[in-house]
């Protein structure tokens, strides 16, 4: 049986307005990927952006949290052709499953949801797992995948 989990964030654009890049450059490369940050530069108003991105990557840090210890900038949020938002998390290997038709690949799923008006963007993350995941009490960063029969 598949387990889930949702986070959801909200933030102010104002925040992003007050920080710009050039300024705060060590902040952003500490939060954001260069293909983030290249991303919301590419905009005549990045701040927007910036914070939907931020805001998205909190709520993939909350709903990802209950299977693995994550990040910020282990999570990446980019975006297809078509504007679609995709996550990409930037884990080591040993975090994935072998599987013979696609590689390697992590146990869970991500699906982001992105929006953002001139004051505030809203993020919704959903975290989906085909099995049910426990974090071992003694290293929070090994997954455990208990017999489920």
């Amino acid at each position: 049986m598949g387990e889930w989990n949702i986070g959801v964030d909200v933030v102010e654009v104002a925040r992003f307005k007050c920080l710009d890049y050039p300024s705060h450059k060590q902040f952003y490369e500490r939060v954001f990927t260069s293909r983030e940050i290249e991303y919301c530069l590419s905009f005549k108003t990045p701040a927007p952006h910036f914070a939907v991105n931020f805001a998205g990557k909190e709520a993939v840090y909350k709903a990802i949290n209950k299977f693995y210890d994550v990040k910020l900038r282990d999570i990446e949020i980019l975006r297809d052709n078509d504007g679609e938002p995709h996550v990409n998390l930037h884990l080591n290997y040993q975090d994935a499953t072998k599987n013979e038709s696609q590689g390697m690949t992590l146990p869970f799923e991500v699906k982001v949801s992105l929006s953002h008006s001139s004051s505030y963007a809203v993020a919704f993350a959903v975290v989906s797992s085909p099995l049910r995941l426990i974090r071992d009490r003694e290293s929070p960063t090994k997954l455990v995948f208990p017999y489920d029969p």
